[in-house]
């Protein structure tokens, strides 16, 4: 069994609100890591980038090795304890969808679990148009796209890896159901 489980979502869909209670909730002690803050690490380490917006300016090549390195140091991680990372099962580009979790990241992590988090379209979009969040979605039927992408892409990790693939609603107002929902997902 592997000590590396992955949650994705997009955002305003209540991962972190959803997976802090879960973490407070479960008998496990989980280390919550997120996979794109271990990606600007890993290439500030190597003096690529000092933050996170000149990610986007790197070559495809040298994000990939990021990639793998990331999911490398994760791993590592793992050996300690029980790891939840945190990441987006696809992103969205002005050229289409990336998969957040390219099968040398998917395969390198071989989570146990992979659990994707849903939540309405509208209550997506009102939470994204909140003021100081970044306004990623057009509408909610741009997000309605957007998740259905992101749970085939989450299902290919599923089936590259042999994972076992939950999709949770975060329904609005009821995260203390779906942290529960995901504790005894995690903890099956």
């Amino acid at each position: 069994m592997s000590n590396v489980n992955i949650v994705v979502g997009l955002s305003g869909v209540g991962k972190s609100t959803v997976l802090e209670k879960a973490t407070e909730k479960s008998d496990e002690e989980y280390d919550v890591i997120n996979y794109g803050d271990r990606m600007v690490e890993t290439a500030k380490d190597r003096g690529l980038v000092d933050h996170r917006d000149e990610m986007k300016d790197l070559d495809v090549e040298t994000y990939k090795d990021i990639q793998k390195k990331a999911a490398e140091s994760i791993v590592e991680d793992s050996e300690d304890g029980k790891v939840i990372v945190d990441t987006h099962a696809a992103i969205k580009s002005p050229f289409g969808y990336i998969p957040g979790l390219p099968k040398w990241t998917v395969e390198n992590l071989m989570p146990d679990k992979l659990v994707m988090l849903t939540a309405d379209s509208e209550a997506i979009f009102e939470r994204s148009q909140e003021g100081g969040r970044d306004r990623e979605h057009d509408s909610p039927e741009d997000i309605e796209e957007y998740q259905e992408v992101a749970r085939e892409m989450a299902a290919t990790g599923s089936v590259l890896t042999g994972a076992y693939l939950q999709v949770i609603e975060n329904e609005e107002g009821k995260a203390d159901e779906a942290a529960e929902k995901l504790v005894e997902t995690l903890e099956a």
